[in-house]
C-alpha cells in the first residue's frame, strides 16, 4: 500500500502552500453558491462552478488590469471566467461540451441592445397577462420518468408557459427559455445529487407557485440585463467542442492565461445531472444525441467509450495497481486513464495557445479509489512541469471527507484528499 512518503516525494518538487484551516468543511473560494446574488450569476444555479472571486484573485496576481489580452476556460461551464475577465478588462475565451451550458454562457456574456432588453420586457409581462386556460401544454420531452417530474398542477402551468415562449423571436426567446428552465429544478420532485438526478425523499408539500417563481426570475434578468449597458463589450469566443480539439480554433501562442476547472475523476457523468435542462431545452432530442455528447466529453466518468490514450499511463498505473478488492466499478481503472490522458492532451493544447510570460491556473479535486488517494494535482503539476511549464505553486483550498467506505482506509493520507489550485507559468 501507498503511503504518505511516496505522495510526498512528488509534492516536495513544488512549493505547496496549505491553508490556515484544519477544517474540512470551511468556507472555500472555489464555491459557486457564493455568488448566486451577483448580477447575471443568480440566473441559474450552475453547482459545478466557481466563483468570481476567485477569478479575480488570480487575475490580479498572474495578469495586469485594463490590457489587451485573451483569458481562455477549456471547461467553461456557466462562463463565470469570461465574466471575470471582462470585469479585468480582457476578453474572454472558452470551450464547452454540454450545449446547455453554452446557451447559457452565451446569454450571460452577449452584448444586448437597449431596444431587445425593452422588447424582453414588454413580452415577459405579455406572457403573464394570458389565460392559462386557454393555453394547451407543451409536451413533455421523451423520458421514461417524464410523468413523474413534476406533481400534475405543477406540470400543467410549467408547460403551458413553454407553448407560449415558442410564440416570441430571438433574442427575447432565449431569455425567456433561460428563465423557465431556471426554475425547473426547484419546481420538480427530482434534484441534482451525486452522479445524477434523484428523487426527493418527500415530493414538494410546500405549495409552488409557478407563476411567481418565473416572474422573479425575469425581473432579475431584466435588471441585470439592464446594469450590463454600463460596461464595456468584448468580442468574447464561446466554442461548443472538447478542449481536446483546442488547436483547430486558436492559434499558438494567442492567449495570456488560462483559468479552469475540469470535470473531476470523480465518475460523475454531467449528461445525467443535466438530463433535464438538456432534454426539456431541446438541446438533445434522443439517445443518439446523449451518446455523442460522451464521445466529445473529458473521460471522466464510467460512461465514456473511448479506451485509446495517446500518453503514458505509467505514473496513473501505480496507483490503479495499489487499489484493493473495495473497487465498486471494475471500469474505474479505464475511467482514470482515460481522464488523466485526455487533461495531458489538454495540457499540451495549453503549452501551445499561452503566450510566452503566460499563467495557466486549475482548480482540481483529488479522488480515492480502493483504499488509494490519486492526487490529481500533484499528477497534473508533474506532466505540466514535464512538457516545459514552470510550477509556479500549488495552492491547496479546502480539504474533503472521503467516503465512508474510503475513510478509514486512507485515513493516514487526510492531507492529499483535497481541492486545489495549481498555477503555472509559461
Amino acid at each position: 500500500m501507498l503511503d504518505a512518503s511516496f505522495y510526498l516525494e512528488i509534492e516536495n518538487k513544488f512549493r505547496v502552500n496549505y491553508p490556515n484551516k484544519s477544517s474540512a468543511t470551511y468556507t472555500s473560494a472555489l464555491n459557486f453558491s457564493d455568488d448566486l446574488s451577483l448580477t447575471k450569476q443568480r440566473w441559474y444555479r450552475y453547482k459545478e462552478g466557481f466563483s468570481l472571486g476567485l477569478i479575480d484573485s488570480i487575475l490580479n496576481e498572474y495578469s495586469q488590469k485594463n490590457t489587451e489580452g485573451v483569458i481562455l476556460d477549456p471547461f467553461l461551464g456557466s462562463g463565470t471566467t469570461i465574466i471575470g475577465a471582462n470585469k479585468f478588462g480582457k476578453t474572454g475565451c472558452g470551450f464547452e461540451v454540454n450545449p446547455f451550458t453554452v446557451f447559457l454562457a452565451n446569454l450571460k456574456t452577449n452584448k444586448i441592445k437597449k431596444e431587445d432588453i425593452m422588447s424582453f420586457t414588454a413580452n415577459y409581462e405579455s406572457i403573464f397577462k394570458k389565460d392559462l386556460s386557454k393555453v394547451p401544454e407543451y409536451p413533455l420531452p421523451p423520458l421514461s420518468f417524464a410523468n413523474k417530474i413534476f406533481n400534475e398542477d405543477i406540470r400543467c402551468s410549467f408547460m403551458k408557459y413553454r407553448n407560449l415562449i415558442d410564440n416570441f423571436s430571438e433574442p427575447s426567446k432565449s431569455y425567456l427559455l433561460l428563465g423557465w428552465i431556471s426554475i425547473l429544478e426547484e419546481i420538480s420532485n427530482y434534484r441534482k445529487a451525486g452522479n445524477g438526478l434523484k428523487i426527493r425523499k418527500s415530493k414538494k408539500k410546500k405549495e409552488i407557485n409557478v407563476h411567481n417563481l418565473l416572474l422573479n426570475k425575469y425581473k432579475n434578468i431584466q435588471e441585470d440585463l439592464l446594469k450590463s449597458l454600463e460596461y464595456k463589450s468584448y468580442n468574447n469566443i464561446i466554442v461548443n467542442d472538447s478542449a481536446t480539439k483546442m488547436m483547430k480554433y486558436l492559434s499558438c501562442k494567442s492567449v495570456d492565461g488560462a483559468i479552469f476547472s475540469p470535470p473531476y475523476a470523480n465518475c460523475f457523468d454531467y449528461t445525467e445531472i443535466y438530463k433535464l435542462e438538456l432534454r426539456f431545452g431541446g438541446f438533445i432530442k434522443n439517445k443518439e444525441d446523449l451518446k455523442q455528447l460522451h464521445k466529445i466529453a473529458l473521460r471522466s466518468n464510467l460512461n465514456s467509450c473511448e479506451i485509446k490514450y495517446s500518453h503514458s499511463t505509467k505514473l496513473i498505473d501505480i496507483f490503479i495497481n495499489e487499489m484493493d478488492e473495495s473497487l465498486w466499478d471494475k471500469r474505474i481503472p479505464r475511467m482514470l486513464r482515460g481522464y488523466f490522458d485526455d487533461m495531458f492532451t489538454v495540457l499540451d493544447n495549453l503549452f501551445n495557445v499561452i503566450k510566452d510570460k503566460g499563467f495557466c491556473c486549475i482548480v482540481v479535486g483529488n479522488s480515492t479509489y480502493g483504499g488509494v488517494v490519486v492526487p490529481t494535482d500533484l499528477i497534473l503539476a508533474q506532466y505540466a512541469q514535464s512538457i516545459g511549464f514552470k510550477v509556479d505553486k500549488i495552492s491547496v483550498d479546502r480539504f474533503v471527507i472521503p467516503s465512508s467506505q474510503q475513510y478509514n482506509k486512507t485515513k493516514n493520507l487526510s492531507k492529499f484528499i483535497r481541492e486545489s489550485v495549481v498555477c503555472l507559468k509559461r
